[in-house]
């Protein structure tokens, strides 16, 4: 307590009164997101101001925004800090409403469990869990930590001409999107997805980062090409797709109808992931058993977590030409505190752990199990590695 009466925190008491990590904080103090003042003897001390910051920071992240993007954003002048509350209250009060139509539906479901009673909850569910990661707001945020991880390492060779118009298929909440638009600011992009909620955080995430280059579109890919009109065959430039086809049935089918939207000559950016190249140390049976439960569901699921892999002969069998692969690693290690933070845990493990109750009542895993596994840490701590490998495809339509 300060002699004006107000309450001031060190590092530590600040986290334990937040929930937020010392490490976190730490990080977002070097990034700008939340920096407090210093004793004489270098000590970090927050203040009421650092609190109401870390607030606007904690609910912006629930948005999706990239660390580096809330930095700027707060360190803009802003007259209305309620603005973030309201935002967030929306987004809670959508989350209550779709919640209380699930429980609604599961009450009447319990009084007649006949099977349009039960279509109904299922429909209700399947709103926002079409897919294996799901579309919680807890993996909008995963998305973010992801793209913002792996920004350089995915896209650092991604760049896009003046003029040229650029198809972003599956944009999903439009992790990518940020970056791909902030680094091709003359180049204007449709970011499409299947998902009008996903659709709606995209917009979002585009309009506080900014950008103008970004237009939205509802489609699904195994409609495309149209018969005329802004997604007619030969409409695009380029196509991008990232962490798409992973969860498709019928990825060759995709990437043809990809194909015939490219103008001749025009190229297709393709970005995926390979579960089967994740290596840690120490060595754990239990995480490697909660890992195998991702890859499986995602198989029943019809997808593919081993895609990665596969992305040469996916893209010769669609009949793209010029096929480039690259593998792009991950190699997180004691050094390199920052990325275990925003990637080994708030991305890879977060991501795993979000298919904690399918797999369990899958029967694919037991619950203690699948918590021992997740709870095997040690990959992030000083003295842990974790590895994980991404492929990049770079490839041409004949021309």
């Amino acid at each position: 307590m300060d002699d004006d009466g107000a309450a001031w925190w060190t590092v530590g008491e600040l986290a334990l009164a937040s929930g937020v990590s010392v490490r976190v904080l730490r990080h977002w103090d070097a990034l700008g997101v939340v920096s407090p003042e210093r004793t004489p003897s270098g000590h970090r001390r927050y203040g009421p101001a650092h609190v109401t910051r870390l607030y606007r920071a904690m609910a912006l992240r629930r948005t999706g925004l990239g660390l580096r993007q809330i930095a700027a954003l707060l360190a803009q002048e802003d007259p209305d800090p309620a603005a973030t509350l309201r935002a967030h209250l929306d987004d809670v009060e959508e989350d209550l409403r779709r919640r209380s139509q699930l429980r609604d539906r599961l009450q009447a479901a319990l009084g007649s469990p006949e099977p349009d009673q039960l279509m109904k909850v299922i429909e209700t569910m399947t709103m926002f869990e079409q897919y294996v990661h799901g579309y919680r707001s807890e993996e909008s945020t995963r998305l973010a930590d992801q793209a913002g991880a792996l920004a350089e390492l995915l896209h650092a060779d991604t760049r896009f001409r003046p003029g040229e118009r650029v198809l972003e298929m599956g944009c999903g909440v439009g992790a990518q999107t940020v970056t791909l638009a902030s680094r091709s600011p003359h180049a204007h992009f449709v970011s499409a997805d299947i998902a009008p909620d996903s659709l709606t955080s995209a917009s979002r995430r585009v309009a506080a980062a900014g950008l103008a280059n970004v237009e939205f579109a509802e489609k699904d890919v195994f409609a495309l090409p149209e018969p005329e009109g802004d997604f007619a065959e030969a409409s695009f430039d380029h196509v991008f797709v990232c962490f798409l086809l992973e969860h498709l049935p019928s990825p060759v089918d995709a990437l043809r109808r990809l194909r015939r939207l490219v103008r001749p000559g025009g190229t297709v950016t393709v970005i995926e992931g390979d579960h089967g190249s994740t290596y840690f140390h120490p060595d754990d049976e239990a995480a490697r058993a909660a890992v195998a439960c991702q890859v499986t569901l995602q198989r029943h699921a019809g997808g593919d977590a081993l895609i990665g892999r596969r992305l040469f002969p996916l893209l010769h069998e669609a009949e793209w030409s010029d096929i480039a692969v690259t593998p792009r690693t991950v190699y997180v290690d004691g050094s390199r505190p920052d990325l275990a933070e925003s990637f080994t845990r708030r991305t890879f493990t977060a991501m795993v752990s979000g298919v904690r109750e399918p797999a369990v009542a899958a029967g694919l895993i037991d619950p203690d199990t699948f918590d021992a596994g997740i709870a095997a840490r040690r990959t992030a701590e000083p003295d842990g590695v974790f590895c994980y490998t991404f492929f990049k495809a770079v490839a041409h339509r004949p021309a």
